[in-house]
C-alpha cells in the first residue's frame, strides 16, 4: 500500500473505532496476530480495554494534529477530550472535561495494523483528575 493508502486507512480507524465508539469495529483493522508495544496482547483485550475507556470517558472527541506516513507505517499525533464519568485507574468519576494527548506509530501489512507504538500524556491527564498535584508556578 502506498503511504497516501496508509494515511486513508488510519484516518478511517480513528473516525470509526474511536471518534464513531464502535469498538466492535477493531477486527477490521487489527491483524489477529498484532504486536502492541507496551499494550494488549490480542484483539479481545484491545476491545475490553477500548469498551473500558469508553465507558469510563463520555462525549470523546478526538482530533488528529498530523499523520505522516512514509513506507509502511503511519504516525499520529492526536488530543483526545472528554468528560470523565467513571473510575479510572482508582480515580472515581470526576465529571470533569479533560483533554491529553499523545503519539501513536503504526506498521501496517496487507489493509491491516501489525503494530503499534503508543504514548500518551498520562501525568496530564492524572492531574486534570486531581490524583496527582500540579507543580505550583512562581
Amino acid at each position: 500500500m502506498s503511504a497516501e493508502t496508509n494515511k486513508a486507512f488510519v484516518k478511517r480507524y480513528f473516525e470509526q473505532v474511536w471518534i464513531g465508539c464502535q469498538p466492535d469495529l477493531l477486527a477490521e483493522f487489527w491483524d489477529e496476530n498484532f504486536v502492541y508495544h507496551g499494550g494488549p496482547v490480542n484483539l479481545e483485550e484491545l476491545k475490553t480495554g477500548l469498551t473500558t475507556f469508553l465507558n469510563t470517558f463520555a462525549e470523546v472527541r478526538f482530533t488528529n494534529e498530523d499523520i505522516i506516513a512514509e513506507g509502511d507505517k503511519v504516525v499520529v499525533r492526536w488530543t483526545l477530550a472528554a468528560n470523565h464519568q467513571g473510575e479510572f485507574m482508582g480515580v472515581p468519576a470526576t465529571g470533569k472535561q479533560v483533554s491529553f494527548s499523545g503519539i501513536t506509530i503504526f506498521r501496517l501489512a496487507n489493509t491491516q495494523i501489525v503494530e503499534a507504538w503508543v504514548r500518551t500524556d498520562d501525568l496530564g491527564l492524572m492531574q486534570q483528575l486531581g490524583a496527582i498535584p500540579t507543580p505550583e508556578t512562581s
